[in-house]
């Protein structure tokens, strides 16, 4: 072994948890490659409240968040875990903070970052755990659960499959139109590779539908919904600079709101902190487990310093001009092939770093062909509810309220605030008062102002 690979070696702990470097590099690529759409589906969703001329430089702020998450994840937690703009979240802060709740995309990157200072104060100071501990474990399963609900329904109706119904609220699109069938044979080859087990199943999904869409554009098949059918026509150059405008744009480009969107600027906070909260905690634990990496007491090695890294990602990503950027359970895939450490994170971050110079290729793949994924992401998410106790009704009134509530209302504020009122009054009314925590009374009136404000103080006004 080399001097350079034995300090390696030794930094990263790599032989003393089981594995090499070879297995690291390896592991890396891999989780690179299963998370690797984020590229394509984190611009094209936050394109929607940005703007479409803005994609090149959401490329970047994406690839950027995830490079320097990933190297500090790797260096400082050695942690084997990869960080990118997290799905859902970003869902959540095109289509609810800016589209639904009229904030301009720099004052959603506003809370992103307020979001991201008080998780990181809350990590910090060991308050985190004592929230966690004090929010029912069935508002955990259905918020997690609820949120894949969510981004299932938002890449069903970008890729056209539905669509907004007539006397309905729902219903299914054009399915015989090319560019929904495009999405349709996406979502069917991901599904079957995922069916059995194999991790490109994303990848395989992405490349497949880009390139039955490609040679659809240069047979002269059109769709009816526009954006759906990739072409090579419009790309340019496949390498080019990176595109830095959003990075710092926060600051230059804010502009303050009215003092009736208080109410939702606070709620909005609230809900992407309990989100990154659990949905990070849970990822920790979950690959945590799944290395092995576990000290004599039970608790995960590194696992508080891996909290801090995810709560500076967020921190960091919304400087660089994108949503909170939290831990990707694809690092499971990595984990999987053998790596153990933290240099598997830094793999992956040189990865991103080199993507970064391949933004006009991502341009290519549109949302027909990352509804694939974004459904897989969904199924994984969805398993959640497996730990709900069924037989409980104010479980299973919290659990759907809160689920059909994100989905259909299109909205993960609305959902978790449904969630917490049917748990109050479901505990208060079985006359299980004494299980409503401080923290539960306190989101319930939070949201109950946030709804009065909202809909009957602002439009009386």
């Amino acid at each position: 072994m080399s001097d350079f690979a034995s300090k390696l070696d030794s930094f990263f702990h790599i032989t003393e948890r089981g594995s090499d470097i070879k297995t690291e590099v390896k592991g890396g690529v891999i989780t690179f490659l299963a998370m690797f759409y984020i590229l394509a589906v984190n611009p094209g969703i936050l394109s929607a409240a940005a703007g479409v001329e803005l994609f090149g430089q959401l490329v970047t702020a994406t690839a950027l968040a995830a490079f320097i998450s990933c190297i500090l994840m790797g260096i400082y937690a050695k942690f084997p875990v990869a960080l990118a703009p997290g799905m859902g979240i970003n869902a959540f802060v095109a289509y609810t903070i800016v589209l639904t709740m009229g904030f301009t995309y720099y004052q959603a990157l506003l809370i992103v970052l307020i979001s991201g200072i008080l998780f990181f104060i809350l990590t910090v100071t060991g308050v985190r755990s004592k929230i966690l501990t004090s929010i029912p474990m069935i508002m955990r399963l259905s918020i997690t659960a609820g949120i894949g609900f969510f981004i299932v329904v938002v890449g069903l109706f970008n890729a056209g499959i539905i669509q907004h119904g007539s006397g309905c609220a729902l219903a299914l699109g054009p399915l015989g139109d090319p560019g929904v069938a495009l999405g349709l044979l996406c979502i069917l080859v991901t599904l079957i590779l995922w069916f059995k087990r194999n991790w490109s199943a994303v990848l395989i999904g992405v490349i497949v539908t880009v390139a039955v869409g490609c040679i659809m554009s240069a047979c002269g098949v059109t769709s009816q919904i526009s954006g759906l059918i990739p072409s090579l026509s419009s790309v340019g150059p496949v390498v080019s600079m990176p595109d830095f405008g959003l990075f710092g744009a926060m600051f230059t480009q804010f502009t303050g709101f009215e003092g009736t969107m208080w109410a939702a600027f606070i709620v909005s906070i609230a809900s992407l902190l309990i989100v990154d909260m659990f949905d990070t905690t849970g990822t920790l634990l979950g690959i945590g487990h799944s290395a092995g990496i576990i000290d004599e007491n039970g608790n995960i090695e590194g696992n508080e310093k891996a909290l801090q890294v995810d709560s500076i990602a967020t921190i960091f990503g919304a400087i660089a001009g994108t949503s909170t950027t939290t831990s990707f359970i694809e690092s499971s895939t990595g984990i999987e092939a053998g790596a153990r450490t933290g240099l598997m994170a830094v793999v992956v971050g040189i990865l991103f770093l080199v993507a970064m110079f391949f933004a006009p290729l991502f341009s290519v793949i549109t949302s027909a062909c990352t509804v694939g994924a974004l459904l897989l992401v969904g199924l994984m998410m969805i398993t959640a509810l497996k730990g709900v106790e069924w037989v409980d009704p104010v479980n299973i009134a919290t659990a759907f309220c809160t689920i059909f509530m994100m989905g259909l209302a299109g909205s993960i504020t609305d959902g978790i605030a449904f969630g917490v009122f049917s748990y109050i009054i479901g505990s208060f009314v079985m006359g299980r008062k004494s299980e409503i925590s401080i923290a539960m009374w306190i989101l319930g009136a939070v949201f109950l102002a946030y709804f009065i404000i909202t809909f009957v103080v602002i439009p009386a006004m």
